[in-house]
């Protein structure tokens, strides 16, 4: 097609019977001639990188420019289709590994003389999903392509369909914890741009996974467990369909001043839950398991429009009062471990935070722009200061306020209370319920080593004028967690009660059960009144 334009137009050319049309032809063929492969000003992709997530895979091409693209997917063999306007490829494509991913290869070509195709070819059927993202400090413009697998839903639009989680009687409090930014994302940079948002707040997040799994009764989950990226429409979603009671998002701050510090705690706006609530019913075809929370579904798509937006309001009218009041209880908890900049949960437009069934919170840790607060954010002891202030900030809330069915409802319905001690940091120092009983040997800074603390917090904690001690005296631990005593639990027995069957009721051990009413076997008779101990 080219050789023929170009001909058509050597004829029109050499129709003007003039040398100056003569030369004006051979000064065309020697400029086409002296034309580069690529157009000038081409976009160029400058290098290709991939890797794997626990639910899609990454591929990131570099770019020194965006241009407009297309994304597509093929069948018969399955393959991805990249198409780039007015670019060219210069990245090493036969250097990159492919372990644990779909893909099997990359390869490019130029298309129409001024675009480029990459064809990524794969093992099986993914489902594409692409944007694009400006350069910043680290990173030059880039396209960025998730590989889904087959039947997963990259886009916030598609239904997410929960898994039906087992019910009991007893469950376990599901907190949904998701670290701020990952992969591409590296978030706010410290002032000396070293330290990165999205690894401070990965690792704070897993000190709070690391700190619930040791409490009774509460299971955390992470949203993001690596340096990947997961968008913001998916945070939630995964949330939901872990059935969580509360979403925490982890987050540090950064400001045009070194000066800024201390903790702030978002929870949603009641503006941006109206516009929100807005969008949901216009889009309500694709609005299924917002109302479910953990008791069940609840799809919107045929309710009529006012009664959707009624139990749209409803539920996040409740899920915003509900987060400002875990939002306090987890300030007040940060008292003795941090600055706050704020001492009440504030409120804003944070795409995270839209869930109108479950409370969410997302909690700014601090200011990596400043010094000294950077330095604090990025030590290991008080990352786990922090995740413990926010874990017993957490647990304060759902003690006032416990979900039906969970062990914490039924423990607060039987006046037990609920044993919160023994911590990860805590179990092996004689430390229960935020306090510990000094015994021989201690000193006050082997105790503050031991929890996580300075030797100064510690005695400004307990009134201290200096560092002296003495054996069984109580200290309070900053930031530590206690509840007031419970009455004692006790049982009468009934017809058809038998020692094994209370012992289960109230999820203590048979052999703890015994020993508490100095029983030597397990013959009880109808009446008799039983001690309970703690679980």
């Amino acid at each position: 097609m080219a050789q023929t334009l170009f001909g058509i137009r050597n004829r029109a050319l050499f129709a003007t019977s003039s040398r100056r049309g003569v030369g004006r032809v051979l000064m065309a063929a020697v400029l086409l001639a002296c034309l580069p492969a690529a157009p000038v000003g081409a976009a160029e992709v400058e290098d290709v990188r991939l890797w794997s997530a626990p639910d899609y895979t990454r591929v990131v091409l570099d770019m020194d420019e965006l241009s407009q693209y297309s994304v597509f997917a093929l069948e018969n063999p399955a393959r991805i289709v990249i198409d780039i306007r007015n670019s060219r490829v210069s990245a090493n494509l036969s250097a990159l590994d492919f372990k644990d991913s779909p893909v099997t290869g990359i390869r490019s070509a130029v298309r129409n003389e001024t675009d480029v195709r990459l064809v990524l070819d794969l093992a099986r059927t993914v489902n594409p999903s692409s944007f694009t993202l400006e350069a910043n400090a680290d990173n030059k413009d880039r396209l960025v392509v998730d590989l889904y697998e087959a039947g997963q839903a990259p886009a916030v639009a598609q239904t997410v369909e929960a898994p039906q989680a087992p019910v009991s009687a007893q469950r376990d409090i599901i907190v949904a914890i998701d670290a701020g930014h990952g992969g591409e994302d590296p978030g706010a940079l410290a002032y000396d741009r070293k330290v990165r948002e999205k690894d401070v707040a990965l690792a704070i997040s897993r000190a709070i996974y690391d700190r619930l799994l040791t409490v009774p009764g509460f299971q955390p989950v992470m949203v993001r467990d690596g340096d990947y990226s997961v968008q913001l429409q998916r945070r939630p979603q995964i949330a939901r369909q872990q059935r969580a009671d509360i979403f925490l998002s982890i987050h540090a701050d950064s400001y045009s001043t070194s000066r800024a510090e201390g903790v702030t705690v978002y929870a949603l706006s009641e503006k941006i839950a109206e516009d929100e609530n807005s969008r949901r019913v216009a889009e309500k075809e694709n609005s299924a398991d917002l109302l479910g929370g953990v008791a069940g579904d609840t799809s919107l798509r045929n309710i009529e429009d006012d009664l959707a937006r009624t139990l749209l309001d409803l539920s996040m009218a409740w899920s915003i009062e509900q987060s400002i009041a875990a939002g306090g209880h987890i300030l007040d908890s940060l008292k003795g471990v941090a600055t706050l900049r704020r001492n009440k949960t504030q409120q804003g437009n944070l795409w995270v935070l839209r869930s109108p069934d479950i409370p969410s919170l997302l909690i700014e840790t601090g200011y990596l722009s400043n010094p000294d607060e950077a330095r604090k954010l990025n030590s290991s002891s008080y990352q786990r200061r922090l995740a413990d202030g926010i874990v017993q900030g957490v647990m304060r809330y759902f003690v006032a306020s416990p979900p039906e069915d969970t062990l914490l409802a039924w423990q607060k319905a039987n006046n037990i209370k609920p044993d919160f001690g023994q911590s990860r940091a805590v179990a092996s120092s004689g430390s229960i319920g935020g306090t510990h009983v000094v015994g021989r040997g201690d000193s006050l800074s082997v105790i503050a080593q031991r929890n996580g603390v300075t030797t100064r917090e510690l005695r400004e904690h307990n009134s201290l004028r200096n560092d002296v001690i003495h054996v069984g005296q109580e200290l309070r631990i900053p930031g530590g967690f206690s509840l007031p005593d419970a009455p004692e639990v006790q049982h009468k027995a009934e017809r058809g009660d038998t020692l094994s069957g209370i012992a289960a009721r109230y999820r203590v051990s048979l052999s703890s059960l015994r020993a508490a009413n100095d029983l030597r076997n397990d013959v009880i008779h109808v009446g008799q009144v039983l001690t309970i101990p703690a679980p």
